[in-house]
């Protein structure tokens, strides 16, 4: 169970004593005829963190894209055709076609970028990053 969750559980428990329907009160008040979160729950809102669209449209790309790309075998060869080849599984080919829509340099440009920003994930492989 992720440590936010149990955080939540023992605030719920100790700190708010809602120990359940049966103790009289937990993430619901039953105090009306249908069931109703309780209020106090906002206790636990974050405040939403806003992310720009092309970022949302870029890290679902690059993060399936990368995938495809870690999963594609290794070759010795350098440029990015010999790197993919021709006879490739779809994903693979779909990958290929996503780095040459953009183009190599802005695609891993922009993957360092996403990489800086949101996590390793994205960081390009070196077949990749560096064709020579």
């Amino acid at each position: 169970m992720p440590e936010s969750a149990v955080y939540v559980l023992e605030k719920m428990a100790h700190g708010f004593r809602r120990m359940g329907r049966a103790a009289g009160g937990g993430f619901y008040d039953y105090s009306s005829d249908a069931p109703q979160l309780w209020s106090g729950l906002r206790t636990f809102e974050r405040r939403s963190r806003q992310i720009h669209p092309a970022d949302i449209r870029d890290r679902l790309l690059h993060a399936a894209t990368l995938a495809a790309l870690d999963a594609t075998p290794g070759t010795s060869a350098t440029p990015i055709e010999r790197v993919f080849g021709d006879a490739l599984p779809g994903d693979a080919l779909q990958a290929r076609a996503a780095v040459e829509a953009r183009g190599r340099d802005a695609f891993v440009a922009r993957s360092r970028e996403l990489a800086a920003r949101f996590g390793p994930r994205f960081e390009p492989p070196a077949a990749l990053a560096d064709p020579t």
